[in-house]
């Protein structure tokens, strides 16, 4: 298999650390708030990568981290008047069931900051004792000028670069938090510094530091983790002992827009995965994802996804008839697979596999993809059939015809004979 890395820049063959094995750390939510579109595609192509990958014989470690204390939660609680704990976990809670109802169940082990803070102190005070961060009255921060390698994963030129936090007691405006002091209710910890809170970068350091040493094989995320976050994460872990690089290949997932505009919960234009699947099945949903290249944008519209679902329901619809294994279809679903995952390949594939009758490899790769591309022929759905003749029999259209919609949405499509 092969992937673009972000650090190189090109297409590489996968090479890991272990042979045979993959260790995996992509960033997980902040639980400060329900989980949009967005995210569903980033988890979605690496749910995707990771099935492939252990259906190609690999063993695979997908480590998910939960940043269960940050800014946005403590001000969340505060203005609800519930505690940080509360906040956190309820929307950690319905993360994870957006995840099920997305079919997303490849995650090895889900590592919330909260319970990892002894690591992070540890890894705070071997950065100090290194000399690449000092503290202030604020806190402790990361200097970026003892790391000569800033840039590197993004690119951009150091004089063009603004930080998100402005604080005058940092040494560089570019510094970043390591520890932050101060009092922040019940997500506050003693520390050798004075009690706090750890910054935004250094949970995923500590964490990954943990389960997978200091260099591991894949870190992915969206692409606007890149700068300032990703590269703050190289900086904290190759300045503990100077081991480089810290990860092969850096994956990142191209942005979910929306009128143009990146779907954000700050710019307020996002749609939930909650609310998302009340019209569209999981199925439809990971297909229209899939439909795009993980690098590419890719614009949400009502449009969009109905084709997708009319797609869907084309191939589940000629798929009905076992004719043999099509050796040649299955190379094709293969060969885009491991060509930096190329799903939009894939799913062609998936169409010529469907027209020509290979049922078993319809289900074997639908696993991976996690879609199912066969016609359900279950009880209840000739049970749902039935009763729209009965409500239409009896001239109850509008009933029928919600039935019809909701049905549609969930990728099967219903021709009525006339009455």
């Amino acid at each position: 298999m092969e992937l673009y890395s972000t650090l190189s820049r090109a297409v590489e063959p996968l090479e890991t650390l272990h042979p045979g094995r993959v260790y995996l750390f992509v960033c997980g939510p902040t639980v400060y708030d329900y989980s949009h579109l967005g995210h569903a595609r980033t988890y979605v192509v690496f749910d995707v990568l990771v099935k492939y990958l252990r259906w190609t014989g690999k063993e695979v470690f997908y480590l998910q981290n939960i940043t269960d204390v940050d800014d946005k939660i403590i001000n969340r609680a505060n203005a609800e008047g519930v505690s940080q704990n509360y906040l956190s976990r309820k929307f950690e809670a319905e993360y994870l069931r957006d995840m099920r109802s997305l079919g997303i169940d490849a995650v090895s082990y889900y590592a919330r900051a909260t319970t990892h803070i002894p690591e992070i102190i540890n890894q705070v005070g071997r950065l100090l004792a290194r000399g690449v961060a000092y503290s202030t009255d604020s806190g402790v921060y990361f200097n970026v000028d003892t790391f000569g390698r800033n840039g590197e994963l993004s690119g951009q030129d150091g004089t063009k670069r603004v930080s998100r936090v402005t604080d005058n007691s940092k040494n560089n405006p570019l510094d970043f938090a390591l520890w932050k002091l101060g009092e922040y209710g019940e997500y506050t910890w003693d520390s050798p510094w004075g009690r706090g809170r750890p910054g935004w970068h250094i949970e995923d350091t500590a964490i990954s530091e943990k389960y997978f040493g200091q260099q591991y094989d894949i870190h992915g995320g969206g692409l606007d983790l890149i700068f300032p976050h990703h590269e703050a994460e190289i900086a904290q872990m190759e300045s503990l002992e100077g081991k480089h690089p810290m990860v092969r290949y850096w994956l990142h997932t191209g942005f979910l827009t929306v009128k143009g505009e990146k779907m954000s919960k700050s710019l307020g234009n996002f749609i939930t995965i909650r609310d998302a699947l009340r019209t569209w099945n999981k199925d439809v949903l990971r297909y229209f994802i899939l439909l795009s290249h993980y690098r590419s944008p890719l614009q949400a519209t009502d449009e969009g996804i109905g084709n997708a679902a009319r797609a869907l329901e084309h191939i589940r619809a000629v798929a009905q008839k076992d004719k043999g294994e099509n050796r040649k279809g299955r190379k094709a679903f293969t060969d885009a697979m491991d060509s930096d995952l190329n799903t939009p390949m894939a799913l062609a594939a998936i169409q010529t596999l469907a027209a020509s009758g290979d049922i078993a490899a319809l289900k074997e790769f639908g696993a991976i993809l996690g879609i199912n591309f066969l016609r359900e022929t279950s009880a209840p759905l000739s049970v749902l059939h039935d009763i729209r003749a009965e409500l239409r029999a009896r001239k109850q259209f509008e009933v029928a015809d919600m039935i019809r919609e909701r049905m549609a949405a969930a990728g099967i499509t219903i021709t009525d004979a006339p009455l």
